[in-house]
């Protein structure tokens, strides 16, 4: 049965069937996009022309992560839930809270979560204290007052605002109808009611579609309980708790100090710390590096797991109170193993897994053998590859596709013949190559002194490595070089910005909105390149308490 929401985006539709043991299958209709209740004045709306472009309101789906989550806050952590159940986390554009909002759940992800919700909630009934327990209220009949009070409260948590008239009084149908069906059972009514509240695109998919200005009528801004939502979601990355959505229903998250004020409480809780972290691991693709994914020679699952570890310690560090997040780029210590400290070439020998100095050859996140493994071929390097990922996700430039019917590969050479740079020298003097090859490997030829498993290494197929080149009219010789005119180049703050302005937002930047990005750079430079406060900067930002009303609508 197919049901759609008409909303000012496009919602697809879910395919949902409520189905009992005993054969009955009911299904019941949502209406439109519930209004939130009023939050008062907003007091510091500027004039619509100057809110500049804000994004499309989208209809975003939830995570693997965030339900998992969401569930554990709704009904507490004895509630376990089946991996196969939840729907595949795919990446857009490096990041996947693009993906979250670009995708939908497809028929064979909705059957699933039918499954998860009737087991979830048969859990959560079975587990003391029950969803009713914490209520505070026993029903006496399937319409009662303590059913009315439990299908409100039940529904703004898990909605992630109040329920309308319209909305609760189907739900308190729903839940007599299921009782009647159960012989008088009202609390395994309101177990199967709440499994069927978990299956509502209002649960699954976070609707936040915003409120016309007055004078402006498709520029929105969202309103206080969607604000609630996509606080939570992106800073905690889980549904708002019971204290965000009292701030919400007082209308205390309208303004830009508002907002920055409990942004600023919420990035200070450890629930945090995850969230900030994941960032960078999909930046720099730390989770990616596995012999499924790339697999070499002369490449373990252990030492994999290092370099992984690597990063995630990386990440950890850069995303902490006082800590310059540009030390990714020339940083001289890591967290290193003892078996990765001697892959690297540490001096001094190490017992256990600890902060260490780097040799003089490595700095930083480019000279791990994370970035270094994860962009090689399997038996040789890549300087394209390697290159492609400095020029793109450090420095935010764009590389043009190659033209489709180039071909791309090198000839095997014999040992003693050519190095690696000499035939990619030699591929990429022809003209359909050369586009793309000069802004390419400029940048990768300096890590050429690494193997394709990212050790140090002084010749390639027998002949001595040239590390040496030019990288936007700065010579350099060897990866420490590079990294030293990166770690000075403006465009690698203002890059990160983009690239957190993106994650955050969940879509790609427009035109019009560099000069969000501009201001949001000038910010992030001024507080010393503090994470954190850049992630305030941005909630707080018009580009992200604003979007733009969109006709498209469900069919």
């Amino acid at each position: 049965m197919l049901r759609s929401l008409h909303l000012d985006v496009h919602v697809p539709p879910l395919t949902t069937q409520w189905s009992l043991a005993l054969g009955i299958a009911l299904t019941l209709a949502t209406g439109g996009c519930a209004d939130a209740p009023a939050s008062g004045p907003p007091n510091d709306d500027p004039p619509a022309d100057q809110i500049v472009d804000p994004s499309a309101a989208l209809v975003k789906k939830m995570r693997s992560w965030e339900y998992r989550n969401t569930i554990a806050t709704l009904l507490g952590d004895a509630v376990t839930i089946d991996e196969q159940w939840l729907a595949a986390d795919l990446v857009r554009a490096n990041f996947s809270s693009i993906s979250a909002a670009l995708d939908c759940y497809g028929d064979i992800e909705v059957e699933a979560f039918e499954t998860a919700a009737l087991d979830i909630a048969a859990q959560a009934f079975a587990t003391s204290p029950t969803p009713l327990d914490k209520a505070g209220c026993e029903p006496t009949g399937p319409a009662d007052a303590c059913v009315e009070t439990f299908l409100a409260g039940f529904g703004r948590s898990a909605w992630r605002r109040p329920l309308t008239e319209d909305e609760l009084a189907k739900y308190m149908s729903l839940a007599d109808s299921l009782t009647n069906t159960l012989q008088g059972d009202v609390t395994k009514g309101l177990e199967m009611t709440v499994a069927a509240m978990l299956q509502s695109p209002y649960f699954l998919y976070r609707v936040e579609l915003g409120e016309g200005l007055p004078d402006d009528p498709r520029t929105r801004k969202y309103t206080s309980f969607e604000m609630a939502t996509r606080l939570a979601y992106t800073l905690w990355e889980t549904t708002p708790d019971e204290f965000l959505l009292d701030a919400a229903a007082a209308g205390e998250l309208t303004t830009e100090e508002s907002v920055r004020e409990y942004a600023t409480v919420m990035l200070s809780h450890p629930r945090a710390d995850h969230v900030l972290q994941r960032f960078w691991r999909e930046h720099l693709s730390v989770d990616r590096l596995t012999l499924d994914a790339y697999p070499k020679p002369d490449a373990t699952g252990s030492l994999y797991a290092d370099m992984r570890t690597e990063g995630q310690y990386l990440a950890a560090r850069v995303t902490q109170p006082g800590v310059d997040a540009l030390d990714f780029i020339a940083s001289d210590r890591a967290f290193l193993t003892p078996s990765l400290a001697a892959h690297y070439g540490v001096a001094d020998a190490i017992a256990e897994p600890q902060w260490v100095d780097l040799p003089a050859d490595r700095r930083g996140y480019l000279s791990s053998g994370l970035f270094l493994a994860a962009n090689a071929h399997p038996d040789k390097t890549s300087p394209t590859r390697r290159g492609k990922f400095v020029v793109e996700r450090i420095l935010c430039r764009t590389v043009p596709p190659p033209p489709p019917d180039v071909d791309i590969s090198l000839p095997e050479v014999e040992q003693g013949q050519r190095t690696r740079r000499e035939q990619l020298e030699m591929h990429s003097s022809e003209p359909a190559c050369f586009g793309c090859h000069q802004v390419l490997d400029p940048a990768g030829f300096a890590f050429e002194g690494f193997d394709p498993v990212g050790a140090a290494r002084t010749t390639d197929n027998g002949l001595p490595v040239d590390a040496s080149g030019q990288f936007d009219g700065q010579p350099y010789d060897g990866a420490p070089a590079l990294i030293s005119i990166l770690a000075a180049s403006p465009q690698v703050p203002h890059c990160l910005t983009r690239q957190a302005f993106r994650n955050t937002m969940g879509q790609l930047e427009t035109p019009e909105q560099e000069a969000y990005i501009d201001e949001l750079n000038e910010q992030f430079i001024t507080s010393g390149h503090q994470f954190r406060q850049l992630i305030v900067d941005i909630v707080s930002s018009r580009a992200y308490r604003y979007a733009r009303r969109t006709e498209a609508t469900a069919e």
